[in-house]
């Protein structure tokens, strides 16, 4: 009976041994992992650093699994959920399909249309007029010149219309000061009144200068809109002095220190003058109508216009006339960086570089110029080594576009957002504010 039982249990575990190793041969298959899909992009274009949003489906919730590529060039993943990717758009890429990758599967999508350096669009503005209105569906009447704010709102000094407009980052145009009439009135808002203002510049607190062009006189408003006279009476000529008494002769640049000291490019004057904050006035450099790298009065300039300073307080000066770059040390010693009184459109270095009648600028924290290079019609860039190459433009025209595909009429005015590599013109005789991708 023992080995009978021996037995049956001998059997009885070859036979388990036996089923276990079919078991073996035929494993029940894992599950298949779904394959992602991607049906939309949004925005469908734009420059490096916007967030694109990825809509599709099997994406998981991995940031670790999924990789999202544009054109080939992987950018960054921020969030995903199952049907969503946030992704940035990296630099160094180009126009082409989104792809989305996840282990071993992947799926291609939309292109996304890279906006890159030179991408010209229309920010605001259509025809010649005055209407408030957002984007497109406002008018200016010859805008001269540009600020940002800290909080992103624009300012826009509109010539013929006597007027100073806000434009908010979403591009809602208003009239922020001057009642539309020619004149020379203190006030709030609308209350106010210019004559061609021309200029206008930004301190720390936000507090706006203007340069008024024909009542010879440099006004200030508040953020409240509150407009007052910080320097000049409505008379040309050529006076220091405290306020009323000084005498400018069309202020068509201007720039606020870190002080709130504004240097003003005094064009008929040909000097670059100083007004502290209590309304006192000086000359800074300049004497006579000339090309003279010197210090404060040794120097000369003819026509100066636009000034910008760098990160360093040094000013530079948009020489119209002689058409060159100039810069002004905080001691007051000039020198000329680009142009040499000869105008044309050459690109080069220093004073092998050529323009024709040079204006707003704006720097950004490597030195580097960005110039509204006016009767050239185009945006000129110049390296902190002095070399001068074309952004953007070519020849008088309107058109959106890339690089020299685009076309300004008498680009003035110039302000950037260096943190998002976007600068914007006053496109004088278009009558529009334009957005220029730099990066």
């Amino acid at each position: 009976m023992k080995n009978i039982a021996f037995k049956q249990a001998f059997f009885g575990i070859l036979l388990f041994l036996v089923s276990c190793k079919k078991g073996d041969d035929n494993p029940v298959p894992a599950p298949t992992e779904p394959s992602p899909t991607l049906t939309a992009i949004s925005p469908t274009a734009g420059p490096k650093n916007t967030v694109v949003t990825i809509t599709g489906s099997n994406f998981g919730t991995s940031t670790a699994a999924v990789k999202v590529y544009f054109n080939g060039v992987q950018g960054s993943l921020q969030t995903i959920t199952d049907t969503q990717i946030t992704a940035v758009v990296p630099a160094g890429t180009t126009t082409g399909n989104v792809k989305v990758e996840r282990g071993t599967k992947q799926v291609t999508g939309p292109v996304f249309t890279f906006y890159g350096p030179g991408t010209t669009s229309t920010f605001a503005g259509s025809n010649v007029g005055y209407l408030d209105g957002t984007g497109t569906g406002a008018q200016f009447n010859i805008p001269t010149n540009i600020v940002r704010d800290a909080a992103g709102n624009f300012f826009v000094a509109d010539r013929d219309n006597h007027r100073i407009r806000k434009i908010t980052p979403a591009g809602v145009v208003t009239t922020f000061a001057g009642s539309g009439t020619a004149g020379f009135v203190n006030g709030n808002g609308t209350a106010a009144s210019f004559n061609q203002p021309y200029a206008l510049a930004i301190d720390a607190s936000d507090n706006l200068y203007v340069g008024d062009r024909i009542n010879h006189a440099i006004r200030k408003i508040t953020t409240g809109g509150v407009v007052t006279t910080l320097a000049g009476n409505g008379s040309s000529g050529n006076v220091n002095g405290t306020g009323a008494a000084a005498r400018f002769n069309e202020p068509i640049g201007i720039a606020v220190d870190g002080s709130g000291n504004v240097f003003v490019a005094d064009y008929i004057n040909s000097l670059i003058r100083k007004v502290t904050p209590a309304g006192v006035v000086t000359t800074f450099a300049g004497n006579g109508f000339a090309m003279v790298d010197g210090t404060g009065t040794g120097a000369s300039f003819n026509g100066p216009f636009g000034l910008a300073f760098d990160g360093a307080s040094n000013l530079f000066v948009g020489d119209y006339n002689n058409n060159a770059i100039r810069k002004i040390t905080t001691a007051g010693v000039v020198t000329t960086i680009a142009g040499n009184g000869n105008s044309g459109t050459t690109d080069g270095t220093g004073s092998a570089a050529r323009f024709n009648r040079p204006v707003g600028m704006a720097i950004d924290g490597n030195g580097t110029i960005y110039v509204c290079d006016a009767f050239n019609h185009r945006i000129r860039k110049i390296t902190s080594g002095g070399v001068v190459t074309t952004l953007a433009g070519n020849g008088a025209g309107f058109s959106d576009g890339i690089g020299t595909s685009a076309l300004f009429d008498t680009p003035l005015g110039i302000c950037a957002d260096f943190a998002n590599a976007i600068i914007y013109i006053t496109d004088f005789n278009n009558h529009k504010i334009r957005k220029v991708i730099v990066d």
